[in-house]
C-alpha cells in the first residue's frame, strides 16, 4: 500500500490541474477527504500529493470516524474526472436528518469506469460493480459514483450502493435509508415484492409491514399492535384499524391518527397482501424529493441504536 502523507497548502500549488481541480472542489465545499489509492495491480496510482488529504467530512457531526478501518467507515468510490458533483452532494449530507446515524466516510478515487467492473442486471437495470477491496474492506460498506456515459438508476444491496454522479443528497439519503432498514414505500418491482412481501428477506424492514388480509378480530389486531416495529409510538392497539358492526376490524387507521397503520403501496404486485406504514403523507421511502424522514422514523433508528 502508498504510504499517506499530509498534503499542505504549499503543496497544492505543484499539483496537475485536474488534481488541483479536486482539491478546491473540496475546499469550496468545506470538505476534508481521507484519500488512497486502489492497490490492485489494475489501478494506477495517484500521485503522491492527492493522497491523505484529510478533513471532516461532517463538520455538523461528531467526529465518530477516526480511522478507515472503523468497520461503519464507508468507502466513496469517485471517479477522478467528475467529483465535483458528488463532492457537492456529501457536501449537503450533515444537514441531512439521517446523517445523525451515518458519519463516517472514507473516500478513494478511481480513474476509469471500466476498472469498476459494473453490470447492470433485475427488471430496473440496477448495476452492481465487482470492486478491488483490501481485505479489511470485505465488512465495509461501499458507496460507488459513476460516470458511465449511459443513464444509471441509483441501488442499494446490503454492501454496495451505485449512484450517478449526479445523484442528489435527496437520492443519497434514499438510498442510505435502505441500509438503515427502512423498504420502499413506492410499488416494488414484481421480483423484488414476490420475495419481501412473502417473507422472504434477511432482515425485517423498520418502516412497512404486511397482512395477508384486510380485517382482524380484537385478539387479531393486539397481535398485529405487539410486533409493530413501531408499536412505542401507537398509544392503543384500536388506533391501528376501525371497528365495523360485525364486530370485526378493518385495518387502517383514522386520518385524525398520527402515528398508526396506513396502506404502503410497497406490495402492489402481490396478489392476496397487504402492506402498511406507520404515517398517512408521503415520505421520502414513497419519493425521495419530498425529503420527508417523519419523527417516528427517527425514533425508530435511535432505538435500534440502543439510544
Amino acid at each position: 500500500m502508498q504510504r499517506l502523507k499530509w498534503t499542505g497548502v504549499s503543496n497544492k500549488r505543484m499539483l496537475p490541474a485536474p488534481i488541483k481541480s479536486v482539491l478546491a472542489s473540496c475546499s469550496a465545499a468545506g470538505l476534508l477527504l481521507l484519500c488512497h489509492a486502489a492497490t490492485a495491480d489494475s489501478w494506477q496510482p495517484l500521485p503522491e500529493q492527492l493522497l491523505g488529504v484529510t478533513t471532516d467530512l461532517s463538520p455538523a457531526v461528531p467526529a465518530t470516524c477516526r480511522s478507515p478501518e472503523q468497520p461503519e467507515a464507508i468507502q466513496v468510490w469517485l471517479p477522478l474526472g467528475r467529483s465535483q458533483e458528488p463532492i457537492k452532494t456529501l457536501s449537503q449530507w450533515p444537514a441531512h436528518p439521517l446523517a445523525e446515524f451515518v458519519q463516517c466516510f472514507h473516500i478513494r478515487w478511481y480513474q476509469d469506469y471500466d476498472q469498476l467492473d459494473c453490470r447492470s442486471g433485475g427488471q430496473r437495470g440496477h448495476q452492481q460493480c465487482d470492486l478491488a477491496l483490501l481485505p479489511r474492506e470485505w465488512n465495509q460498506r461501499q458507496l460507488v459514483f459513476i460516470a458511465s456515459g449511459t443513464p444509471a438508476i441509483g441501488s442499494a444491496s446490503h454492501w454496495q450502493m451505485v449512484l450517478p454522479v449526479d445523484a442528489s443528497v435527496d437520492v443519497l439519503a434514499h438510498e442510505v435509508g435502505h441500509w438503515l432498514g427502512f423498504a420502499d414505500e413506492y410499488p416494488m418491482s414484481a421480483a423484488l415484492a414476490e420475495n419481501y412481501c412473502q417473507g422472504r428477506y434477511l432482515h425485517p424492514s423498520v418502516n412497512v409491514v404486511t397482512t395477508v388480509t384486510q380485517q382482524l378480530s380484537s385478539h387479531e389486531l393486539q397481535k398485529l399492535w405487539q410486533r409493530l416495529p413501531w408499536r412505542d409510538a401507537v398509544a392503543d392497539w384500536r388506533d391501528l384499524a376501525q371497528r365495523g358492526s360485525d364486530g370485526k376490524w378493518q385495518l387502517g387507521s383514522a386520518a385524525s391518527v398520527a402515528v398508526g397503520l396506513f396502506p404502503s403501496a410497497t406490495c402492489n404486485a402481490v396478489e392476496k397482501v397487504y402492506s402498511w406504514k406507520p404515517v398517512a403523507h408521503m415520505t421520502a421511502m414513497e419519493y425521495h424529493d419530498v425529503n420527508v424522514w417523519p419523527e417516528v422514523y427517527l425514533e425508530l433508528l435511535r432505538r435500534s441504536n440502543g439510544q
